[in-house]
């Protein structure tokens, strides 16, 4: 049986949801009136619909093809977030653009806006190609072996506007490298061409099938050597046959590597050569990453006499409008009107005349960019989170910014080690691959549940590229700071010359298993200052306060329990440490004295008018997750998460009794539980009992057992469903 995606998009071709979205621009249709497969046709032109964003907006990501951007282009970019989105441009991880928060009546003129500047935001997400790219300096590099940025766009023009392949069964991710050394992120993607000089001759080595995502998978070396005009005709056959043979059924399993795993990679050899005069190399070594990540970052000369690129530092790829315009204008000003995305989040400007190298750092560093950038700026990359992002599980932009700013203060450096913060196992931050990998995972306590991070450590080069290790399970916000300077200044100390991070802990891990954090685990004291209230987490305090400069002896230590701040009522009257998604209403009982248990087995829930029809409700009993949901009047209760990857069942739409998973669209019958699409996959439900304007549940015995009696339920969130 097909995966839902399937269904939908068996019935109306994605492209054909264009007039669709006119119409509901000029009426102002609410996000809540629009159909959800609609809203999933609309990634076909760009354009992210943003629950979370309320009251229901929408992010546009732009195709940047061989991270080549011009002044014209960027400007026009700055000036869409700026007239019609929050004012915010976030650089990716495959050298795209993304404009955040635009209103559905804005989409229309903003496609108009990209293709009168030679800009498109088409196919960049779900079942497409996705932005295809290069070494970001490409062309402009003294020792390329090959400039790929034409057949960047030549590939480009194979898939943009065609049926067949805007058609595929899952994402597909291309990406071509000229130069002679192949960083770590060529083995995630479908599919890599690397060049190697061979003879007289440059062509190109491929790699196919890999993956980062919940099962990443580093991809396989095709023994085939690769003219670069034979590029496009390789990647088309691929496509074919992925497009063809890979599934269709299990959405989890229809990535290009499934298919490499089910025929083998001497099948897939076989199916390209019948179709392109490939030359095989049984014996050809397959290629070796370089012993480092690119260093994008600084004054880079350029084959062009008295020419200079200047890559500049993106703080987790986040920029204002008026950044992006000021990189725009010096651009035009100072160099050629050339600027270059990079997968590493950041920005460059090519074509600076020696001259003029100064002027251009010094209009960068006016609105706060530099090439002086510190390792920590340097060496971190975080996702969207879930500020935007409808499927994160744990905010990342100011989770890292919060890290980045306490490691600042510990006076800690990163030489060589990249830390990568993914909301959700999708690892869009690429954390599976980074020298210490942050991925973000909902952290059960005592007390309730949190947001946490799941940490790996030896990702990326260490000999060769390999997948992070699992080195602490559930870690809190708050307690990465000392765990990463933990594992930072034990390779400092204990590494032998030459040997990576990552080398060194894959040497000390590779027998380990990952250990869970105790609630108490890497909590240090807090120390206060006493002249400007600086806080500091340590075993110690610092030698001087970086606050105030402030000597040691200023510092004093908190006891348990002597600062801490009564516990206010969440706003709107909600259970205390209940966490409310923004713009929703607080729907739980004010805070006050555990309700006394009842002898009927119920415990409270949530309160009744917290329960809309087509909106859900996530609470937690005893730390076993349940979403409520109102449905012609009457309050129901199912399991919370969905049993395929745990997607929040809470968080998804309702539409007449059925819950469809936000994650991948799996639905249920929100009164009885009963799975649809696919069957076979019930998930429990449960009794409830609404009582003078409070809703109670009956949970699972042993849900009763864990909360110790029947305490009152935590309320996660509540969201508005259309």
């Amino acid at each position: 049986m097909v995966n839902p995606a399937e269904v939908w998009k068996s019935k109306k071709h994605s492209f054909e949801v264009w007039p669709d979205v006119v119409r509901h621009a000029a009426a102002r249709t609410p996000m809540a009136e629009i159909d959800t497969p609609d809203l999933e046709r609309m990634k076909w032109y760009g354009f992210f619909y943003r629950k979370r964003d309320a009251p229901g907006r929408y992010m546009n990501r732009i195709r940047i093809t061989a991270n080549e951007l011009t002044s014209e282009q960027a400007r026009e970019i700055a000036a869409i977030a700026y007239e019609h989105g929050h004012g915010i441009v976030d650089v990716t991880t495959r050298a795209n653009l993304q404009v955040q928060g635009l209103g559905i009546e804005h989409l229309p003129k903003v496609a108009e806006r990209l293709a009168a500047v030679g800009l498109t935001a088409k196919q960049t997400g779900h079942d497409n190609v996705r932005n295809v790219f290069a070494h970001p300096f490409s062309g402009v590099l003294p020792d390329e072996l090959i400039d790929t940025r034409q057949l960047c766009r030549d590939v480009t023009a194979l898939f943009v506007d065609s049926r067949e392949y805007s058609d595929l069964p899952r994402k597909f991710n291309i990406c071509l490298n000229g130069t002679a050394e192949h960083s770590v992120h060529f083995w995630t993607q479908d599919l890599s061409f690397l060049a190697r000089r061979v003879g007289r001759q440059v062509l190109f080595q491929v790699l196919v099938g890999g993956t980062q995502g919940q099962n990443p998978h580093l991809a396989w070396h095709l023994p085939v050597l690769v003219r670069p005009d034979q590029v496009v005709a390789l990647t088309a056959a691929l496509l074919d046959l992925f497009r063809v043979e890979g599934s269709r059924e299990k959405r989890h399993q229809a990535r290009l590597r499934y298919l490499v795993e089910r025929i083998g990679i001497e099948a897939i050899r076989a199916f390209l050569g019948d179709r392109i005069a490939l030359r095989a190399w049984p014996d050809l070594p397959p290629p070796v990453p370089a012993g480092r990540n690119d260093d994008l970052v600084g004054w880079f000369p350029e084959r062009r006499p008295d020419r200079w690129t200047m890559g500049l530092a993106v703080p987790l790829g986040r920029l204002s409008w008026r950044q992006l315009e000021a990189l725009a204008v010096l651009a035009g000003r100072w160099g050629g009107g050339e600027l270059r995305t990079t997968h590493e989040q950041g920005i460059a400007v090519l074509g600076v005349p020696t001259g003029f190298r100064d002027a251009a750092a010094t209009d960068a560093a006016a609105v706060g960019l530099s090439v002086h950038a510190d390792t920590l700026v340097r060496n971190t990359m975080a996702c969207t989170g879930t500020q935007f992002c409808n499927i994160a599980v744990t905010e990342t932009k100011g989770a890292m910014f919060g890290l980045i700013e306490t490691l600042r203060q510990r006076a800690l450096a990163l030489h060589g080690i990249r830390i990568h913060m993914s909301g959700c196992p999708s690892s869009c931050a690429q954390h599976f691959t980074a020298d210490i990998g942050l991925k973000g995972v909902r952290v059960r306590r005592l007390l309730g549940t949190r947001e946490g991070f799941d940490v790996y450590l030896g990702g990326g080069v260490a000999g060769d590229v390999h997948l992070g290790l699992r080195y602490r399970l559930g870690v809190d916000a708050e307690q990465l700071p000392l765990l990463i300077e933990e594992v930072v200044g034990e390779y400092y100390l204990r590494h032998q010359e030459g040997e990576t991070f990552s080398a060194y802990w894959r040497a000390k891990l590779r027998e380990a298993e990952a250990a869970k954090v105790g609630e108490d685990d890497y909590r240090p004291s807090t120390w206060i200052c006493e002249r400007c209230e600086h806080r500091h987490l340590g075993e110690d305090p610092p030698v001087f306060c970086p606050g105030c400069a402030g000597v040691r002896r200023l510092f004093a230590r908190v006891e348990d329990g002597a600062s801490a701040p009564a516990a206010a009522p969440s706003p709107g009257g909600g259970i205390a440490g209940a966490r409310i998604e923004p713009g929703a209403e607080a729907p739980a009982a004010p805070a006050r004295a555990a309700t006394p248990p009842r002898d009927d087995g119920y415990v409270l829930a949530a309160q009744e008018h917290a329960l809309r029809e087509g909106a859900g409700v996530a609470v937690e009993i005893g730390g076993h997750s349940y979403a409520l949901f109102r449905i012609d009047g009457k309050v129901v209760a199912i399991d919370g998460l969905c049993p395929h990857e745990g997607g929040p069942l809470a968080e998804g739409t309702v539409r007449r009794g059925v819950v469809t998973c936000p994650w991948h669209g799996w639905t249920f019958d929100a009164c009885s539980g009963c799975s649809l699409d696919p069957p076979g996959n019930d998930v429990a439900r449960y009794p409830t009992l609404v009582e003078g304007g409070s809703v109670y549940v009956k949970p699972d015995a042993r849900s009763v057992r864990a909360a110790g009696g029947a305490a009152p339920a935590r309320v996660l969130f509540r969201l508005d469903n259309g």
